[in-house]
Parts: structure tokens; C-alpha cells; sequence
């Protein structure tokens, strides 16, 4: 097969997992603005700064290729081209080089256009990215199978990082996993995980979500080997209102069938104070002690 044939791969990342898409081209650049809010702080910066200096090159070669173009500018001397184009681009103007001729001034026009465009821009994405509201949410590494009042469940926990009133908040939790198909075909397939809880007003601590395994459970009677075969993983989403930044947030994650423990229950984060007082120690957020006894 042909590479035309086998079109673009591209990696994305569903949650945790990792996905070869294939077939369709890679639209960043037709697509610029959510192509820079996907970007990393440092991605964001690195493509500003390249961008910065590939204008500025450029800008520079013109004004090098006319001679005499920039006054006091060093004849065939690159470097002063340069920086009277970072000069230029900023808008700063020491005052030492100018353009000297009609191409230099139009040359110079059209940077300072340029460089106002940019700025503009760069202002306006810099501001939509510390704009855009994310959930700072921490959830367990590790999700457990229990006995938990008298019933089998499947427990995770999750805690607010910021501490600050999250109100109006929803979970779901869904398991994807391989199922042979009455043709002998595999597929993909989605089914929901009912939670003993799925709304709670106010989340600004610790939140436990519980699904219990009963006979309507498409966990029940599943071992770890069955939920490896499937090629197992357990989606979670929350979404609220975070009364800080007043806009909605959300958060994701998912777990792997591997991070499925059996018989096992979380270490207990609440301690009580000799006053009455209790703490909430984060510390042994993510430590799953053996045994499935309640406590």
C-alpha cells in the first residue's frame, strides 16, 4: 500500500490511552486558534519566540537586499539589518538606524503593521488562555472492587486541589471494553455505570463515587483476568460550577483494567481532632491498604 493510500497518522490521547488516528491530514494550521490553546506554556512560548525571529529574518533579508535602505546600517553587515528589524517589529526606534530610501520606508510600513497585528493577537491569545477555566480535580491512581455495606461496589475518589467551592456538580462513569459479537466479530462498547450518588451540591474536598456491582451491573461477576481479556477502562467525568472564576469546569480521567484493585479499600484520609475537629490528610490520598473490611 502506498503512502498517499495510507494516509496521515496522528497520535491522540483519549484520557489516558493513546490512539493512532488515520486517514485525515493534521489540521493545525488550518485551525490555528484551537491548535495554540492545546499547546503547553512552553510549547506556547517556543512557537512565539521561532515566530518572532522567523519574521525578523525575513524583514531583515529584505531590508539587506536593497543597500542603503537603513541609515547608519554598516553596508553588507547582516546583523544590523536585524536587529533594526527587531527595532522596527517592536516599534521601539532607538533613533540610531531609519529607513533611508522609499523601499526602506515601505518595507518598514508594512513590519509596523505586521508587528501591531501581532501584538494584538498575541495579547488576545495570552488572555484566552489564563481565561479558559479548568478544574484542578486530583483522582485516585488507583480505583478498588469491594465489599462495602453488604454489597459488592467499585469505588474512586476524588479531591478538589483548590479547596474553593465547586457547586452543582455531576459524575459519570461509563466501561469500555472488547466484546465479541454474535457474528464473532470484536467491538468497542460503552455502557454506563449507575453511581449511588451523582449530583452533589457542594464539592470543595473529597468525593467518593460508588457503582454498585448487583445482577444489572455490566461489572457483575467479572474477575481482573475478565476485565484484562476485555481490555477494560472505566471513564470518569465531573462538571460544575466553580464560584471563583463563576464558569463551568470539568474534569476527566480514566482507569486502565491494571488499575482495578480487587479486595482492596482505601486508606482512610479523615482523622478526628481530641476537640472535635477533623482533618482531611491528602498525604494518603492515593494508598490502597488489602482487605475489603469496612471501617
Amino acid at each position: 500500500m502506498s503512502h498517499h493510500k495510507q494516509g496521515h497518522i496522528r497520535s491522540v490521547h483519549v484520557g489516558q490511552t493513546q490512539v493512532l488516528a488515520k486517514g485525515h491530514p493534521t489540521r493545525g494550521l488550518f485551525d490555528p486558534y484551537h491548535f495554540v490553546l492545546t499547546l503547553s506554556w512552553p510549547q506556547f512560548f517556543g512557537l512565539l519566540v521561532l515566530l518572532f525571529f522567523s519574521l525578523n529574518l525575513c524583514f531583515a533579508l529584505a531590508y539587506w537586499l536593497v543597500p542603503g535602505s537603513v541609515a547608519n546600517a554598516r553596508p553588507g553587515v547582516f546583523w544590523d539589518h536585524f536587529f533594526f528589524s527587531v527595532e522596527t517589529l517592536a516599534t521601539v526606534g532607538y533613533g540610531e538606524m531609519s529607513p533611508a530610501t522609499t523601499a526602506g520606508h515601505v518595507i518598514a510600513v508594512v513590519e509596523i503593521m505586521l508587528g501591531m497585528a501581532i501584538l494584538a493577537v498575541t495579547t488576545g491569545l495570552i488572555f484566552a488562555r489564563f481565561a479558559k477555566p479548568k478544574a484542578r480535580i486530583m483522582f485516585s491512581q488507583q480505583a478498588v472492587i469491594r465489599q462495602f455495606d453488604g454489597q459488592r461496589v467499585l469505588m474512586l475518589r476524588m479531591a478538589n486541589e483548590r479547596y474553593n467551592r465547586i457547586v452543582d456538580v455531576s459524575a459519570m462513569m461509563s466501561i469500555v471494553r472488547v466484546e465479541r459479537l454474535k457474528e464473532g466479530e470484536s467491538y468497542f462498547r460503552i455502557h454506563d455505570l449507575k453511581l449511588r450518588r451523582e449530583r452533589t451540591q457542594v464539592f470543595n474536598l473529597t468525593w467518593t463515587l460508588i457503582h454498585e456491582i448487583d445482577e444489572h451491573s455490566p461489572l457483575h461477576g467479572l474477575s481482573a483476568q475478565d476485565l484484562e481479556n476485555s481490555r477494560a477502562q472505566i471513564a470518569v467525568s465531573i462538571t460544575g460550577h466553580d464560584e471563583t472564576v463563576a464558569a463551568s469546569v470539568h474534569a476527566v480521567h480514566d482507569y486502565g483494567w491494571q488499575d482495578i484493585v480487587f479486595d482492596a479499600r482505601f486508606a482512610d484520609v479523615l482523622r478526628e481532632l481530641p476537640d472535635g475537629g477533623r482533618v482531611v490528610d491528602l498525604t494518603r490520598f492515593h494508598e490502597v491498604e488489602s482487605g475489603s473490611d469496612t471501617t
